[in-house]
């Protein structure tokens, strides 16, 4: 089975960073919007495993239904729908937030990537349909990915044994 369109993202920078840590076979199902996310599973999962990824800047509605599953620390958490194999991941405040904490946490300096290393120049370069396509953000979110306990390494892990066990995910995430 094909989990690909199973894996939902929130925006751009969301669908490289996921198609970068785990290359998928086609292609990801980008959403546009954290609430998007949350429809799309309601409407069109509504009996199949599904996993999201989202910035955790914005009020979502209809997120009661969803508890903790596991945190990895303040920038990565999941959560499962308590009746349905539905999970969201939530990464930082905001996707630029989750890479700039990252990148100083484990010493990687953005200008090495050609990438700003302030929030809000990061932001100009994110918020664009062509980061979609941005080798500077694909080099970068491989080197996080290579140091052992980030949280790009974590979020690989997460998704790659999402494809693996849709519906025992919760028994088997680490």
């Amino acid at each position: 089975m094909n989990l690909e369109q199973h894996i939902l993202t929130e925006c751009y920078v969301d669908t490289l960073l996921v198609r970068t840590l785990v290359p998928p076979k086609e292609r990801y199902n980008h959403q546009k919007s954290c609430n998007n996310v949350l429809k799309t599973m309601r409407e069109k999962f509504t009996e199949k495993a599904v996993f999201g990824i989202i910035d955790a800047d914005k009020k979502l509605s209809n997120f009661d239904d969803f508890s903790l599953l596991k945190t990895h620390n303040e920038q990565l958490s999941i959560y499962k729908h308590k009746e349905k194999s539905h999970y969201i991941v939530k990464i930082g405040k905001a996707a630029e937030d989750f890479i700039l904490k990252n990148a100083k946490k484990y010493n990687i300096e953005l200008s090495k990537y050609n990438l700003p290393s302030d929030l809000e120049s990061l932001k100009k370069r994110t918020k664009q349909q062509n980061s979609l396509k941005n080798p500077d953000l694909e080099h970068l979110f491989s080197a996080l990915k290579q140091v052992e306990n980030s949280d790009f390494y974590k979020l690989a892990q997460w998704i790659e044994l999402f494809k693996e066990n849709p519906y025992d995910f919760e028994k088997k995430v680490v």
